[in-house]
């Protein structure tokens, strides 16, 4: 099988999982998205362990975990705000591990690591949740637009990449993405949301537009970046979990940059109460 309809096969099926979780309940939508949260996580500490830092993983995965399930709760309505102080208390039991253990290691190198894959990861996942509930009520098509926006935008980023591509976008990070893939898939990604706007008024037209154009830019710069975390440990993808497109972290890198753009937009653009 070619490599091209390897990668369509896996994005079809995956994309029908993941947006029929989405919209058949928001305990299926948590559930879906906080495993692929953690695989991500778990492949990120994976290659800092490559790259010959020690993090501690586990605490990581707990907190993250922690984090997630906390914050659906509380905007969900199921917990009073209160319970989120929690969290603070847990961030800082990181500090107490180098104490016990990792004495061949550097403690600020070990908790620096530990921090930057929760931030890099686990924030950006968590919010989700504040937007799909931005209307006081669990709405699925701001998910699965962010989402839609997302895909289109890789798509049309391979296809015209693939098929025109010739002038590089950064050449010292990644040498095989051009302006013409670039251009492709925000064409494409605003095309997509064009008509989901069609059929879903949580946005106006011109706002979805608005929303996709954060995609395109922040999920572009969001595959650069791990284009360079990849680069700097020599290496082509983060994991080989998902046939044809490497680990979740190079499926979702795009996703977790643009999140909080699409928040801030969604919050001081929009006015919504995220």
């Amino acid at each position: 099988m070619n490599n091209f309809l390897q990668r369509g096969i896996t994005a079809l099926v995956g994309a029908t999982a993941i947006i029929a979780a989405t919209v058949s309940s928001p305990n299926t939508f948590v559930l879906v998205f906080g495993i692929i949260m953690l695989l991500t996580l778990r492949e990120f500490y994976g290659l800092a362990k490559t790259s010959g830092s020690k993090p501690f993983s586990y605490w990581g995965l707990l907190f993250s975990l922690s984090l997630f399930a906390l914050s659906y709760a509380v905007i969900s309505g199921r917990l009073e705000s209160r319970f989120l102080w929690l969290l603070p208390a847990l961030l800082l039991i990181c500090f107490i591990f180098p104490l016990y253990g990792y004495k061949d290691q550097q403690p600020i190198n070990c908790l620096a690591v530990t921090l930057l894959g929760v931030i890099y990861v686990s924030v950006p996942f968590s919010l989700l949740l504040p937007i799909a509930y931005s209307r006081g009520a669990y709405d699925f098509s701001l998910v699965i637009g962010l989402l839609l926006a997302q895909w289109a935008s890789d798509t049309g980023a391979y296809i015209a990449g693939r098929s025109l591509g010739k002038t590089r976008l950064f050449e010292s990070v990644s040498p095989s993405k051009t302006w013409e893939g670039t251009i492709g898939g925000g064409l494409l990604s605003l095309s997509m949301l064009y008509g989901w706007a069609q059929y879903f008024d949580s946005l106006s037209t011109l706002e979805w537009l608005g929303l996709s154009l954060i995609i395109v830019v922040f999920g572009s710069l969001g595959d650069l970046v791990e284009s360079l975390f990849k680069r700097s440990l020599a290496i082509k993808d983060s994991g080989n979990s998902i046939p044809g497109h490497g680990g979740f972290l190079d499926r979702f890198d795009g996703l977790i940059m643009a999140l909080p753009f699409a928040t801030v937009y969604l919050i001081l653009v929009l006015s919504f109460e995220c």
